[in-house]
């Protein structure tokens, strides 16, 4: 396994963040690690998948809006090649919803000086007092836990979220990165399950992310079913690209079923028998 780079610099990290209907200024990752002197010298791209152009950004920025909303997954691969092309080696990858601690540079630098032979690092992200990532891998899914794992965790016990997430260029490429296909939903998944044949372990940075959870606000049945159909959508992706079939199947029919109850409603067992028998 090739050794990546033990100092970590932020001239030779890209941050991608991911917007889509909020000015990047407005967003909290944006706000939380500009706020700092290396959040400021970190080279940026602001892939923008809003319908209209929202803002215009400081001229060391890289813009690039995107209307036809491509999704994370295609953003995150765009970053490799932005990064590629600028002689960064690192990926920061970046949602719109995510606080980050004032001293974050510092803990991802020692956590990579600490781990030279390591290329995937990731902060506690927490929900309140939870613990969503690194989370408990059981039955094909992550489990929200009260407690970390080890700083060095097995990537095929724990799973992860995009967001914090710090990835040698290098060993991304060779991964293939994110599935394009899937979109959205099994975005980091999917891109994990394929990383980890070739890295089976990933670091704890000791840097929390205070991050909102999306999908947990009410919404009418119209909305719902519409954000369902993209679920199955990207799980049968998923599948189609090689991953656990019966695990994402199952979780597709079970979320399908809870949502029947809460809505009373069985449009849901229709958009999943669709992406059951399609293809």
């Amino acid at each position: 396994m090739a050794k990546s780079v033990t100092h970590l610099t932020p001239g030779k990290v890209l941050a991608v963040l991911v917007t889509y209907g909020t000015p990047a200024t407005a967003t909290a990752s944006w706000q939380s690690l500009r706020a700092t002197e290396a959040g400021q010298r970190l080279q940026w791209l602001v892939y923008d998948n809003s319908p209209h152009r929202l803002e215009d950004l400081p001229a060391d920025i890289h813009y690039e809006h995107h209307p036809d909303n491509p999704g994370v997954s295609a953003a995150y691969l765009r970053a490799a090649q932005r990064a590629t092309s600028i002689g960064a080696s690192w990926l920061l990858l970046l949602d719109q919803d995510s606080v980050f601690d004032v001293d974050w540079f510092a803990q991802y630098a020692e956590a990579v000086l600490q781990h030279p032979d390591q290329q995937l690092f990731v902060p506690l992200v927490q929900h309140g007092e939870t613990v969503v990532s690194p989370a408990p891998m059981r039955w094909g899914r992550a489990w929200a836990s009260s407690e970390a794992p080890a700083p060095l965790f097995d990537l095929a016990l724990y799973a992860c979220i995009n967001a914090g997430m710090l990835i040698e260029l290098a060993a991304y490429q060779r991964s293939g990165g994110h599935l394009a296909e899937v979109a959205l939903d099994f975005s980091d998944t999917a891109f994990l399950y394929f990383f980890r044949r070739q890295q089976s372990t990933g670091v704890l940075v000791p840097s929390k992310l205070e991050h909102r959870l999306s999908g947990a606000e009410k919404v009418g049945y119209a909305q719902r079913l519409h954000r369902f159909k993209l679920y199955c959508r990207d799980g049968r992706a998923f599948v189609d690209s090689g991953g656990p079939r019966l695990a994402i199947f199952g979780w597709m029919l079970w979320r399908a079923v809870l949502l029947s109850v809460r809505y009373r409603r069985f449009g849901f067992f229709w958009v999943f028998s669709r992406a059951l028998f399609t293809h």
